[in-house]
C-alpha cells in the first residue's frame, strides 16, 4: 500500500504543476491547500529536493518549484524517491535485492517470479504516468506547457 508520505508528495507536486505554473510556491501555501501538516511537508520536500525533483528558492518570492517540466517527472520517480524500491518482496527488487532466507530454490520460486512480474508491471505503469498527465486528469491544469502528455 502506498504510504501517506508518498500520497502527500504526489499531491504537493501536482499542486505545483496545477497552481504554480512554473513559479515557486511557498510551503505554507502547499500545506494549507493540500491539507498537509507543514512540518511533515518540510521533510517530504527535503527528500524530493535531495532526489532532484524540486528546488527551493529563498526570499519573498521564494518557495518550491519543479526542477524539470511536469511531463518529464513520473509518478514512479516520485514513489521511488520517497519509498525506495517498488518491489513487494526483497528478492524481487532490482536495486535493493536481498535473499528471502526461507526460499529453497530462488530460480524456481513461484513467489519470487510472481512478485517480479508485479514489480515490472507496476514500475512500467508508474513510470508511464507523468505529473502533467496527472494534472490533466484532475482537470485543474492552468499551464498549456503541462498538457503535452495526452490522457490515456
Amino acid at each position: 500500500m502506498l504510504a501517506q508520505r508518498s500520497r502527500y508528495a504526489l499531491r504537493s507536486l501536482l499542486y505545483l504543476v496545477e497552481e504554480g505554473g512554473g513559479a515557486p510556491v511557498q510551503l505554507a501555501r502547499i500545506a494549507e491547500t493540500q491539507n498537509i501538516p507543514p512540518k511533515y511537508l518540510e521533510l517530504i520536500m527535503l527528500d524530493l529536493k535531495k532526489a532532484g525533483l524540486v528546488r527551493s528558492l529563498r526570499g519573498p518570492r521564494g518557495g518550491y518549484q519543479l526542477t524539470l517540466g511536469p511531463s518529464e517527472i513520473s509518478f514512479g520517480e516520485i514513489v521511488r524517491a520517497l519509498e525506495g524500491p517498488i518491489a513487494l518482496v526483497s528478492c524481487a527488487s532490482v536495486n535493493f535485492y536481498t535473499p528471502c532466507g526461507d526460499c529453497h530454490d530462488e530460480a524456481s520460486c513461484a513467489i519470487r517470479r510472481a512478485f517480479t512480474i508485479v514489480r515490472d508491471r507496476t514500475t512500467e505503469i508508474l513510470d508511464s504516468i507523468s505529473l502533467a498527465e496527472g494534472a490533466e486528469w484532475e482537470g485543474r491544469l492552468t499551464e498549456p506547457e503541462c498538457g503535452n502528455n495526452a490522457a490515456k
